[in-house]
């Protein structure tokens, strides 16, 4: 999936591209990723395979964000969102155990990135651990929530469908520059991306790895067979500003 803004004046443009675990169908893909250049809003979520729909809690998410414009945590949306998922997954005729499933929910990774091309600004607002990459002249200048490639675990913070809790976000940020890059990635290959840039002090490039489909797919699966990736959905997604 691309997306690109030809207005002179957004002077943005956004790739996202996706590999589903191996063995699985595309449908069967957990992540999701929206992008708005001409709002200057990007997002991708990351839904726990242990919970239930966990696919359509992360589309649900990420278009909250980028195609409403809307915080999907703040207090007076998150609800609304939660029986919106509800409604998508709680059909008839489901098994039992399906439904008692259902009742657990769904849980999900969320990253929202805004830029603000007029004042030069961005700001992440992150619960999980996928993660954003500030790139300029090709070296890392911020990247969150994770720090650190030794810092993820099974126990990340998620966004959860069901109960009464709202998440507490981490929001990163800063000023950037005309021709910087930002990097969304889920947990997997932002855990890739970080210990490049820990053993190397640069990641693979941003452009390269996005060029196309098929160049991210086989080095996914290249990565995946050298053991430097691990076997989870992987989505990435590249602003260019």
């Amino acid at each position: 999936m691309t997306s690109r803004s030809t207005a002179v004046a957004v002077a943005l443009t956004a790739t996202s591209r996706t590999v589903t675990k191996l063995g699985r169908a595309a449908e069967e893909n957990e992540d999701c990723c929206a992008t708005c250049p001409e709002r200057g809003r990007f997002a991708v979520a990351d839904g726990a395979s242990t919970s239930a729909r966990p696919e359509v809690w992360s589309r649900l998410l990420v278009d909250a964000f980028v195609r409403d414009a809307v915080d999907p945590l703040a207090a007076d949306v998150l609800p609304g969102l939660r029986e919106r998922w509800w409604a998508e997954v709680n059909r008839p005729g489901l098994p039992w155990y399906a439904r008692a499933k259902l009742q657990l929910g769904a849980d999900a990774s969320f990253l929202g990135l805004t830029v603000d091309v007029g004042n030069q600004l961005w700001a992440a607002t992150c619960v999980g651990d996928s993660c954003v990459f500030h790139v300029s002249a090709g070296k890392t200048c911020a990247a969150g929530p994770v720090e650190h490639s030794t810092d993820f675990s099974r126990f990340a913070q998620l966004v959860g469908s069901r109960g009464p809790s709202h998440p507490d976000p981490v929001v990163l940020g800063g000023a950037y520059r005309p021709g910087d890059v930002f990097v969304l990635a889920t947990d997997a290959l932002a855990q890739f991306l970080l210990r490049a840039v820990e053993a190397r002090g640069r990641m693979p490039s941003p452009g390269w790895l996005a060029h196309s489909a098929a160049r991210f797919a086989r080095a996914v699966d290249a990565y995946r067979h050298h053991g430097c990736l691990a076997n989870d959905d992987t989505t990435i997604c590249v602003v260019q500003t």
